[in-house]
């Protein structure tokens, strides 16, 4: 009767022990015993455990790395050195990291691998060209940046970014235009703003080229016009008349 794991291992030890000393039923047996056998023929042949433990890894080959130097995989894209472009490459994917090698399997670099949803282009800046740095700064922000970014311009511009985001497959391809349109409301006056906003949202037209159109020409209305549209007519309001 055994009341606790330890003691029960202990007697199977015991055990175990007892049948690995054991002589084997030949007597010619040149083993011996079990215990013999693995000391003199199996451990001197052992070769020590890897130090890492084995990870499963995804292969994904490339006929050749693209201009933009990053490989895709899993939705996001990762660089590898921008010489490389146009050459066959081999992406190898484990849980935790993405190693890019060579046609020949010659490792290129390696990015721990990333399931954020931003940014989607992993990449090293000593990959990158000099003239190629913009790459690099186009995925700085993400859309939320940029949505933060219109409420400074009232709700009608957060809803103009907000579709503008929405109207690509994916997101980051809509960055430049927010980008352009928030940078065009630099030093106008924000109902002019909110104004343009509005009447992209009324056209269904949430675009770059739309909104410059339309802000462009309520800048460039007559002065005439914009204080005629600024003018509030109601009963509370005295004209001249009452202060003679």
């Amino acid at each position: 009767i055994y009341t606790s794991l330890e003691s029960i291992n202990g007697d199977v030890q015991k055990i175990i022990a007892d049948i690995n000393t054991r002589s084997f039923q030949h007597k010619s047996d040149i083993r011996r015993t079990r215990q013999y056998a693995f000391d003199t023929y199996d451990k001197p042949h052992m070769k020590p455990l890897p130090n890492g433990n084995y990870a499963v890894c995804d292969y994904k080959y490339f006929l050749h790395v693209p201009d933009n130097y990053h490989l895709e995989y899993d939705g996001h894209y990762y660089s590898v050195l921008y010489t490389y472009h146009k050459h066959p490459a081999v992406l190898k994917a484990t849980m935790s990291e993405i190693r890019i090698c060579d046609a020949n399997g010659k490792l290129l670099c390696r990015h721990p691998r990333s399931y954020k949803d931003f940014p989607r282009y992993i990449t090293d800046p000593s990959h990158m060209p000099t003239d190629h740095v913009y790459y690099r700064e186009l995925n700085q922000h993400d859309g939320a940046y940029y949505r933060r970014w219109a409420t400074v311009y009232g709700e009608a511009m957060s809803t103009l970014i907000d579709r503008v985001l929405r109207s690509q497959r994916h997101e980051e391809q809509a960055y430049n235009s927010c980008k352009g349109i928030l940078h065009l409301c630099d030093e106008i006056p924000k109902n002019i703003v909110s104004e343009a906003a509005e009447t992209c949202i009324k056209a269904s037209a949430c675009r770059y080229s739309y909104f410059k159109k339309v802000l462009d020409k309520l800048v460039n209305r007559p002065k005439s016009i914009r204080a005629a549209e600024n003018n509030i007519e109601h009963a509370n309001i005295r004209g001249k008349e009452s202060y003679q």
